[in-house]
């Protein structure tokens, strides 16, 4: 029996990257999978901050690879900037399964990461925000009631080390940041309710946007040309794995409304990547990443070991 067989999770940002990753490893663990992001077909293309790079990814993709693996998905159109749009997709998910039991919010603008905070356009700050913080919180206060009457549920913030370390711009670090506070909060409200609340720090994954970079393409950061995503980056799905174990654990311990990187995750529940590669710890992967010239990633390898 899979982990979470008879389970429904609604996976936000789910048409690429992480949140495809995760939506896919949650099938594999028998979840039926509500997958939300705007770009729903391949035809309707995203531009990294508008009019940049084109990046791949849709839905329908997503969920056609979940059904081919023998799992089963919805896919809704969403576009996580408007509340009531968020509120909606809560409500559809309700509609076609009748419950929701795993809510990973994950979306995040197509924009570009870098560049000092009074170079920017005051709306890539809006943009983080909307997508990254308060689409998390809006999805949390629809869903959380009838989590409540299902006698729990597990709402998992994706995260990352930018929340306390000056990862690619002010914007990006201040959402991830509030990402991460709101799980403390959401926790503290929730305490004897069965709903839990965790972030996830997935560090360095092999997604469209970090292949991008690598091969020299404007992926709106940068990476070193050295960098292997091969080997020094973990595979979308075992993001999703680290969610299925979080989800499945329904022990209301300390981690409970604190943050865990993909690492700890895969220390506590023992698990490895799907092509049976360990996941990375964070303090490798730091040294190898490169973010607008800063030591912050030297630093957080030294904080991390």
């Amino acid at each position: 029996m899979a982990m979470l067989d008879g389970k429904v999770a609604l996976v936000t940002g789910a048409s690429r990257g992480v949140g495809r990753g995760i939506a896919i490893g949650l099938a594999r663990e028998g979840a039926r999978v509500v997958l939300a992001a705007r770009t729903k077909s391949a035809s309707d293309t995203r531009r990294i901050d508008g009019d940049g790079a084109i990046v791949s990814g849709s839905l329908e993709e997503t969920l056609d690879q979940i059904a081919a693996e023998g799992g089963s998905g919805h896919a809704v159109a969403c576009d996580l900037s408007e509340a009531s749009a968020v509120k909606d997709l809560v409500g559809e998910t309700l509609n076609q399964f009748g419950r929701i039991d795993i809510l990973v919010n994950n979306g995040q603008p197509q924009s570009i990461l870098t560049g000092r905070f009074w170079e920017m356009p005051a709306t890539a700050f809006d943009d983080q925000m909307s997508v990254g913080a308060r689409s998390y919180f809006l999805a949390a206060h629809a869903a959380v009631p009838t989590m409540i009457r299902q006698g729990g549920g597990c709402i998992v913030n994706i995260s990352s080390p930018g929340a306390c370390f000056d990862f690619f711009s002010a914007a990006y670090s201040i959402t991830r940041a509030a990402a991460d506070r709101m799980t403390q909060a959401f926790a503290a409200d929730l305490v004897g309710t069965g709903v839990r609340t965790y972030s996830l720090w997935p560090s360095f994954i092999r997604t469209e946007r970090v292949i991008m970079a690598v091969s020299g393409d404007s992926a709106g950061f940068q990476m070193p040309p050295d960098f292997n995503p091969m080997t020094q980056a973990n595979s979308p799905e075992v993001v999703g794995l680290a969610v299925a174990h979080l989800a499945a654990d329904t022990d209301e311990s300390d981690r409970n409304g604190t943050a865990l990187t993909l690492f700890d995750a895969s220390e506590i529940y023992g698990f490895k990547d799907y092509d049976d590669q360990a996941v990375l710890p964070h303090a490798s992967v730091a040294n190898a990443v490169k973010t607008r010239g800063s030591v912050a990633p030297l630093v957080f390898a030294k904080m991390m070991k």
